[in-house]
């Protein structure tokens, strides 16, 4: 980022540290993941990749067990730091991000279209409405993905431990088909996460690098935050920080 241009520090390192930590682990827990179910009528990845990570690990077991204790670690970490942040970091970002009435989710996805739309040329006569310190599609996008990860953990927390500490052969009917269930909301809350993943990623990358710069250095170019999300700077000024 040129030094030239005003910035402000709009994230702390920890936030920035969480933010690669949760990077990190879910694209080894999916790379896992996909590498466990290798049925011929249901399968997540090609047939080379869980043949050969069963085959790097000594057997689908011991995939199975690295995938659960990362699993159990990401949820662990992630869990452990909301609790000890959430005053600071988590509820105001609950606040900013969480989708929770109906005419914010129409005004959200209104927003959303509109911006997309400008990206393929269209709707120009149309202005994307002021923007929070976050766009209608970036909480959307966060509502899902916290519902999503929230399921995630505990569908899978269930998956890895209750074979382990359940009875199924006294109660196959009943903990069999929690068990199944238990899998579709994992598989789908993974599948609906990863489809968000790429719109994040792609913004971050190819249409506003600067917000990728916020989760490297911190800082973000106060031009940007006045042009992209005037509420938020609007926000700021009152609170003395532009």
């Amino acid at each position: 980022m040129s030094s030239t241009k005003p910035t402000i520090k709009v994230r702390t390192k920890d936030v920035i540290a969480i933010h690669w930590f949760n990077a990190f682990f879910w694209l080894t827990l999916v790379l896992t993941g996909f590498g466990i179910i290798s049925g011929d009528f249901v399968r997540l990845a090609p047939a080379f990749w869980p043949t050969f990570l069963q085959n790097l690990l000594g057997g689908n077991a011991n995939l199975v067990l690295l995938h659960g204790i990362g699993g159990m670690v990401w949820a662990g970490v992630i869990g452990v730091y909301a609790l000890l942040n959430f005053k600071r970091v988590v509820l105001p970002f609950l606040k900013n991000v969480l989708v929770l009435t109906p005419k914010a989710a129409i005004a959200d996805m209104s927003s959303m279209v509109i911006t997309l739309a400008h990206l393929f040329g269209l709707l120009k006569h149309k202005s994307v409405p002021p923007q929070g310190r976050y766009n209608g599609a970036q909480r959307l996008l966060g509502t899902m993905i916290i519902a999503c990860s929230l399921a995630i953990a505990v569908t899978g927390i269930y998956l890895f431990l209750s074979p382990m500490l359940l009875d199924f052969a006294a109660s196959a009917g009943v903990l069999g088909g929690v068990f199944r269930w238990a899998l579709v909301i994992h598989l789908a809350a993974v599948l609906l996460v990863l489809l968000g993943l790429v719109a994040h990623i792609y913004f971050a990358v190819v249409e506003e690098p600067e917000s990728l710069e916020t989760m490297k250095s911190g800082e973000a170019e106060v031009a940007f935050i006045k042009h992209h999300n005037p509420l938020w700077y609007a926000e700021l000024e009152r609170e003395g920080k532009v």
